[in-house]
């Protein structure tokens, strides 16, 4: 199952960027929006740097690549976690659902 496209983008303008919701955040610098690939322009033109992830694995940037040597620690951890990350996981029975769905009981939980 291919997870939905995602661009990384780091100290956007909210004046000048387009508005997305965001899927992930680390801190107030670095936000991830859902959108493809293809609108890499248009959402680095309202950041200081932004990264796409294309199908293939490829991932492309645009901006000051110079930002991410001024991030903290955890939150460049953050970047380097997303930019590595695999696009493609493989099916699991209740991917995506909340621990208390209808037929799903949390991992802490026995049996009852």
């Amino acid at each position: 199952m291919a997870s939905a496209s995602e661009i990384l983008v780091i100290d956007p303008n909210p004046d000048r960027s387009p508005s997305r919701p965001a899927v992930a955040s680390a801190g107030p610098r670095v936000v991830v929006v859902r959108a493809d690939p293809g609108e890499l322009d248009e959402l680095a033109t309202g950041a200081r740097f932004a990264m796409a992830r294309h199908p293939d694995g490829r991932i492309e940037e645009r901006g000051d690549a110079a930002v991410l040597g001024e991030l903290d620690v955890g939150t460049r951890l953050f970047v380097d976690g997303w930019r590595s990350r695999a696009d493609d996981k493989p099916d699991r029975l209740g991917d995506g659902l909340s621990w208390d769905s209808p037929g799903f009981e949390p991992p802490d939980l026995p049996p009852a």
